[in-house]
């Protein structure tokens, strides 16, 4: 962003470009706070950016009220569940294969379709095709020697 009298670029403000005004010793209302966590599905630069303070002081807000650390997590929570759902309709509905393929190796590892056992099976598969090649090099009947 620029100026526009002097054309030079803004420097970036501590709350944001859409901050308000700090009100330093005006109190918050924890009402207030948890309408914005639910508003701003508890994104803290939002939230206090809509209330002219800084993250920081949001954060230690959070951190000291039992009630405001569990809505930013439900808020947070939800979110993701808006962002899973989301997801799967546009996997479903856009027939996007690499999509579908992501969500069944994330969400559906307990039917199989779990990456990591895979490749723990590739793995195991090619540490047997090595020890066989050692071994066989060792076998003294290949040799043409017999003890």
């Amino acid at each position: 962003m620029t100026d526009k009298k002097t054309k030079k670029p803004k420097k970036p403000t501590r709350q944001g470009d859409k901050a308000k005004a700090p009100r330093p010793g005006i109190p918050i209302s924890k009402k207030t706070i948890l309408e914005l966590i639910k508003e701003h599905r508890g994104n803290l630069s939002r939230c206090a950016d809509a209330i002219g303070t800084t993250r920081g002081c949001l954060r230690r807000k959070c951190q000291e009220d039992p009630e405001l650390t569990q809505a930013l997590e439900d808020a947070r929570e939800r979110a993701i569940d808006e962002l899973e759902e989301s997801a799967l309709d546009r996997a479903i509905r856009e027939k996007d294969t690499t999509l579908q393929i992501f969500l069944l190796k994330t969400q559906a590892r307990n039917r199989g379709y779990d990456q990591d056992n895979a490749q723990a099976h590739a793995q195991s598969i090619a540490q047997a095709a090595f020890d066989f090649v050692l071994n066989k090099s060792k076998n003294p009947a290949e040799h043409g020697t017999r003890d």
